[in-house]
């Protein structure tokens, strides 16, 4: 039987996660079930009979396979289902009638380590990005300055990320 896919577009910022998680739920009640999340902010979802998952993000950019093993498999023996990744956050969903923890993270310190490993990921992102505009410099001079525009964009956007995850980490510390 082929299963009807839906592509949702809902844009989150890296701070935002929760209210990812929230809405992928209340997705589910609707029986929209996450299938990829793609870029810019694109969501495939199986349409079914509507259900009461749980779903979280967790962000581990650079996972080896061996070490990816051992790391999906803790989740998968509490119950949860690794959905796949976007970039370095992974998606994973658990009927809420399996059981266990609710959550993936169930202390502060945890959740702060993964907004740690997401700040540490995009801080050396960063120059990656700006060696690619830098690359294109050059002629004609519109160009030169479109450039200018895009890295004075992108550096904006790098700095309010940067904080607002920065604000998240202390908001997490003051619990």
């Amino acid at each position: 039987m082929k299963t009807n896919l839906i592509r949702k577009t809902k844009w989150f910022w890296p701070w935002q996660d929760a209210q990812e998680e929230a809405w992928l739920e209340e997705m589910s009640h609707q029986g929209l079930h996450l299938k990829k999340a793609h870029l810019f902010a694109q969501y495939d979802f199986a349409q079914g009979a509507p259900q009461n998952y749980l779903y979280r993000l967790d962000f581990q950019d650079s996972l080896k396979p061996k070490n990816k093993d051992e790391y999906l498999r803790l989740f998968t023996d509490d119950g949860w289902e690794h959905l796949g990744q976007l970039g370095g956050w992974q998606y994973f969903r658990k009927p809420v009638s399996a059981g266990g923890e609710r959550e993936i993270f169930t202390d502060n310190e945890s959740k702060i380590q993964k907004y740690n490993r997401f700040i540490s990921w995009f801080g050396l992102a960063y120059p990656s990005y700006l060696v690619v505009f830098v690359a294109l410099w050059g002629e004609p001079e519109w160009f030169m300055w479109l450039n200018v525009g895009i890295i004075l964009i992108f550096s904006a956007l790098w700095i309010l990320i940067g904080l607002k995850v920065s604000q998240r980490i202390k908001e997490l510390k003051s619990i």
